[in-house]
């Protein structure tokens, strides 16, 4: 397996919990790929490693492969001529159709000239013999472009394992940051413009009669390029009056992040895009907190699965002022969702996963037959 080992990395931690699952089904070594690492004898030795194993399976994002269209594609295109076995790509995240022709200047020719717009709409995909999908919405965007359907396979991600709290540890956090004895509205996960962190404040700066929330961002900005949002984040707590009420904890430590989950009696995920399927959601059910999230269509497809999220309406304040001013209102409300969360992840385990994933090798090595 080709994956990240990084801190602070979504997919790094999806791996993590699903390696030792996969271990009870075959024998997997781990190959550290490393962001960016454009390094053509790098990328031939670590190919090599893949290359002596029955599959290869790379986990997938874009931005692991390249800093822009032509370095992805110069760099995937090399990967694939490299690796021998029988390869599966897990596309954690799959955009919409971009241009057959980028526009601009001797960067975008050469881009072109490569076919990088194919490349990071389809040959990607196309050119393994198994990919693995998050959502249903991804399986079709990839069939639509050419994407044989019986390699096109939907594993929703991995619910980890949970991690004991104890109520202490939640005390000591409250005391830390804080939050004393009011309610709390939680986001977990990085500062990204992919969250719609402005929605909640809104919709929080709309509640009325129940005890004012905090609202606690556990997290941080993951790269010093998204350092402004958070001065965003702010500054839009001061215009609506939250600036009292607005708790950012920055980078939450992995020996951490259950005790910050546990101390939100809500976990709101306020997703703007479609394109991928988070990590972090799943961290938050592991540990069986209510949630609620934004009716986007791979949520949606959770949602359907399990019956595990409060879904709101996109770019909707309202209808999250709603829900979470019933939910803060409603004690047994809170404890019936995070009971569905809890049997979601008995469903969705890391177990569950790892023997969907197996399946996958073994139709790899069929494919390549």
């Amino acid at each position: 397996m080709y994956t990240t080992a990084r801190e602070r990395c979504g997919i790094a931690d999806y791996s993590a919990a699903l390696v030792p699952a996969l271990r009870d089904h075959v024998a997997l070594e781990t190959v550290v790929l490393r962001p960016n690492r454009l390094n053509p004898l790098a990328l031939a030795a670590d190919a090599r490693r893949l290359s002596a194993a029955d599959v290869a399976h790379v986990q997938h994002t874009y931005s692991f492969f390249g800093v822009d269209p032509l370095t992805y594609t110069l760099a995937w295109r090399f990967l694939r001529m490299a690796i021998r076995a029988p390869l599966v790509v897990t596309a954690h995240t799959v955009r919409p159709v971009g241009p057959a022709r980028y526009e601009g200047g001797l960067g975008s020719a050469l881009a072109n000239a490569v076919g990088a717009p194919a490349w990071h709409d389809v040959e990607t995909f196309r050119r393994a013999e198994a990919v693995i999908v998050h959502a249903r919405l991804h399986r079709d965007r990839l069939v639509a472009r050419g994407v044989a359907a019986d390699r096109c396979l939907v594993v929703p991600p991995p619910v980890p394992r949970r991690v004991p709290v104890d109520a202490a540890s939640v005390r000591a956090f409250r005391e830390r940051w804080a939050l004393g004895r009011r309610l709390v509205v939680g986001v977990f996960g990085f500062v990204e413009r992919s969250k719609r962190f402005a929605l909640v404040l809104d919709a929080l700066a709309e509640l009325g009669g129940v005890a004012a929330p905090a609202l606690l961002v556990a997290g941080g900005p993951r790269l010093p390029e998204h350092a402004p949002l958070l001065a965003e984040v702010r500054a839009d707590a001061a215009r609506a009056g939250l600036a009292e009420r607005l708790v950012v904890t920055g980078y939450v430590p992995p020996a951490e992040v259950a005790v910050a989950l546990e101390t939100m009696d809500v976990v709101v995920v306020p997703y703007a895009t479609e394109d991928s399927v988070s990590y972090s959601l799943h961290v938050a059910l592991a540990q069986g907190r209510p949630v609620v999230a934004t009716a986007l269509a791979p949520l949606r497809e959770l949602a359907e699965r399990g019956q595990c999220l409060a879904l709101v309406r996109p770019d909707d304040a309202h209808d999250l002022a709603k829900t979470l001013g019933t939910l803060l209102d409603d004690a047994a409300a809170r404890g019936r969702l995070a009971e569905a969360a809890r049997a979601y992840a008995a469903t969705q385990s890391v177990d569950v996963a790892a023997r969907r994933t197996a399946e996958v090798y073994a139709r790899a090595r069929e494919a390549a037959r």
